[in-house]
């Protein structure tokens, strides 16, 4: 469905159906039955509709009653690595039966575009790492002296600005501070109150790259703090001791 619309005849507008060339993954029931529903959406232009599975270049998934919960799982997956792939109800539908088109524009190409929130920085979704590859739970546990030991670590260069001694501390527990994230990225620093420079930093590496999930678990930069200070009570060490004869400077 293709209509256009001209203002005065000086413009022209293309205004599409929003379904028009969409992939759409269907789960759950229906009341007019499966060939009904599939009729009714090819006729609205969808270019593919199908009940098996959902795949990252989907862009709807029609959720009616008693969703699978794979399917359902590997929506909030893909949404948590960054696909816009849009949950409709039997009520969007019936809305864009009536011709309520403009809620539910989607691009033509589902491109990455991460936001990261709360839910990344905590993330604790064993359900949907069992459905891929194993994911890492997020934030990382300071839980054991050598958790840290021979991981590359990405800080940005807004957090050594203020507290310098972090890439040296980190230096003393094994690990290396970077100022770049890089295929080799195993953990992110960042402070609970997620300062934006850091998270546009992280979204437009990842954005950018080829990596299709976005995989890599946070270090709490408070929990860090609290770590290092412990640790040097429990292990002496002169380097890091002297680095931290100031607890001031690891005070946020």
């Amino acid at each position: 469905m293709q209509l256009s619309l001209f203002d005065n005849g000086n413009m022209e507008e293309e205004v599409t159906a929003p379904l028009l060339g969409r992939k759409i993954t269907v789960t759950g029931t229906f009341p007019q039955g499966r060939q009904s529903l599939r009729s009714t959406l090819m006729r609205l232009g969808a270019a593919e509709v199908r009940y098996d599975k959902i795949q990252r270049g989907t862009h709807f998934l029609l959720c009616g009653e008693n969703p699978d919960p794979d399917v359902i799982g590997y929506h909030k997956m893909y949404v948590h690595d960054g696909y816009n792939i849009r949950l409709l109800t039997a009520q969007d539908l019936q809305e864009i039966l009536h011709g309520n088109h403009a809620p539910y524009r989607m691009p033509e190409e589902i491109r990455k575009n991460l936001h990261i929130t709360k839910e990344h920085l905590y993330w604790e979704a064993p359900e949907i790492g069992g459905l891929k590859n194993q994911r890492q739970k997020s934030p990382v546990s300071l839980d054991k002296d050598d958790i840290l030991y021979g991981k590359e670590i990405f800080v940005h260069i807004s957090i050594l600005n203020e507290q310098p001694e972090i890439a040296q501390a980190l230096g003393c527990l094994g690990a290396y501070a970077n100022t770049e994230m890089a295929e080799d990225t195993d953990c992110i620093l960042i402070s609970r109150d997620m300062p934006e420079a850091v998270c546009k930093d992280v979204e437009k590496y990842y954005n950018e790259s080829r990596a299709t999930q976005f995989n890599i678990p946070f270090i709490i930069l408070e929990d860090l703090t609290d770590f290092l200070l412990h640790r040097s009570q429990k292990f002496p060490d002169e380097t890091l001791a002297s680095l931290l004869t100031e607890p001031a400077k690891f005070q946020l």
